[in-house]
């Protein structure tokens, strides 16, 4: 069984061109996905002279492989994340991603992807009477500091395989490639400067970035490479891990109009407006397997997230796509943003970096830009 195209970037693309030759700029992001992109698309707003390096294209990473969920807060549900990391720390950064949120919406509106970008709102279900009750308490927790969710009932088609649902009526769902594609467009009409299908070698250092096409002498580094974070930048606090996906045919009928999370988040899917299934997940079931910065998938989770289909969601449409795609995971759960040895560095969103990626972009754009 064997990867595919990841279907949000199976369509026409033509790449822009390598980097050639040494140039020199005041800023170098390593990285075209939504952090790296983010980050220099607010520098550039603000005069700053700015280049992008990636090692593939805008998109082909992590930022255009993942579910397409944009959801507020952090990694951990928000709950979990009042206990583990202190209500204000919490109730601080949601209340940050849902104003991140409301900006991402209304620039892809402005920059005509609206399409690509969905306030559908997310139903976070149960798969056990005990992640139910997890479910009735995240709901309260949301609710106690003012934050907006509420228990409904299931869909239909959800009855016979779970217990219960909140639902996050400001969250979304994105066609990821395209959206990051019209973002990168955007950074570079504010004046930045894009090279694709250009590696970086590492580690990276401050004021120089190597290539094999050339050198980028820069006043200011950053790395925004999610899924290469810790290659890039050897000691920083993140892992590497790979996350598998799967794209059906078009179903005839509707099953959901949101994105769904599934048994605490190991499980997760949605059915986009032309009716096919995404679904992805069972990362506990490739253990420490899916530790690596390879985009090789596991036979067993590709076919286990298809008996998932099948058996819980009573989906029977032949798979079309199977990828997967590499992310970082940190040592505690919350992202690894700010200065490290001289570098920038902006990654570890533990598989949640939609709308936290784009906020760590910003934040670094505001640190360097002073």
């Amino acid at each position: 069984m064997s990867a595919t195209t990841p279907f949000w970037l199976d369509e026409p693309y033509e790449p822009r061109a390598p980097l050639a030759g040494d140039v020199e700029a005041e800023v170098c992001v390593i990285g075209a996905g939504v952090g790296g992109l983010s980050c220099a698309r607010a520098l550039a707003q603000r005069g700053v002279e700015t280049i992008v390096i990636e090692r593939d294209v805008a998109a082909g990473g992590a930022s255009g492989r993942n579910g397409g969920f944009l959801l507020a807060g952090m990694a951990a549900f928000y709950v979990d994340a009042r206990e583990r990391y202190g209500r204000e720390l919490a109730r601080d950064t949601y209340a940050r991603t849902l104003a991140a949120q409301e900006e991402i919406y209304a620039l892809a509106d402005e920059l005509g992807v609206s399409d690509a970008v969905r306030r559908t709102g997310l139903l976070r279900v149960s798969a056990s009477e005990e992640e139910a009750e997890h479910v009735r308490r995240h709901v309260e927790a949301l609710n106690d500091d003012g934050f907006p969710g509420e228990l409904v009932d299931l869909p239909a088609a959800l009855r016979r395989s779970f217990h219960n649902a909140c639902l996050t009526e400001h969250d979304g769902a994105l066609q990821p490639a395209r959206w990051i594609r019209a973002l990168a467009q955007a950074a570079e009409r504010a004046g930045a400067r894009i090279y694709e299908r250009t590696e970086v070698q590492g580690p990276v250092e401050p004021g120089v970035v190597v290539t094999a096409a050339g050198t980028v002498r820069a006043r200011h580094v950053v790395v925004a490479a999610d899924g290469a974070l810790a290659a890039l930048i050897p000691g920083v606090p993140v892992r590497a891990r790979r996350l598998h996906m799967v794209a059906t045919e078009p179903l005839p009928e509707r099953l959901v109009d949101c994105p769904v999370y599934a048994r605490f988040g190991y499980d997760y899917f949605q059915q986009p407006p032309d009716g096919r299934v995404l679904a992805g997940g069972f990362s506990d079931l490739d253990g420490e397997g899916s530790y690596t910065d390879r985009d090789e998938g596991s036979a067993a989770v590709w076919e286990r997230i298809g008996r998932y289909l099948a058996d819980d969601l009573g989906v029977q449409a032949p798979i079309t796509h199977r990828w997967v795609g590499t992310v970082g995971y940190s040592e505690d759960g919350l992202p690894v943003v700010g200065e490290r040895d001289g570098v920038f560095v902006a990654g570890g969103y533990s598989g949640h970096g939609n709308v936290l990626g784009y906020l760590a972009g910003q934040q670094l754009a505001e640190l360097i830009a002073g």
